[in-house]
């Protein structure tokens, strides 16, 4: 996990998404999402980037697994539903039907 990534500026939008689909397991995750999400990433302590990247781990897709490019926030819930693709390699697999 690269987590030079979670520096980025659409990366909150990413946590926000994942708060609103109730993918933390408990209130600890997502009090620290939150955070994260509003203070950023680099706030966190050392205990709560642990707790908070161990929560978020199972969701992230690091790079398209066609073109190996890093799959962007805003495409990665939809890359966890398509077989870890971005979406040019999404349409471009299926027009390749």
């Amino acid at each position: 996990m690269n987590t030079e990534r979670f520096l980025e500026e659409d990366f909150g939008s990413f946590v926000e998404e994942l708060l609103s689909l109730q993918r933390f397991n408990d209130s600890k995750e997502i009090g620290i999402a939150k955070l994260a999400q509003d203070m950023g990433y680099k706030h966190l302590t050392p205990k709560q980037k642990f707790v908070f990247e161990k929560s978020i781990d199972p969701y992230l897709i690091e790079e398209c697994s066609r073109c190996g490019e890093d799959i962007p926030w805003s495409e990665m819930s939809a890359a966890e539903d398509n077989g870890q693709l971005c979406s040019w390699c999404q349409q471009l697999t299926s027009h390749d039907n």
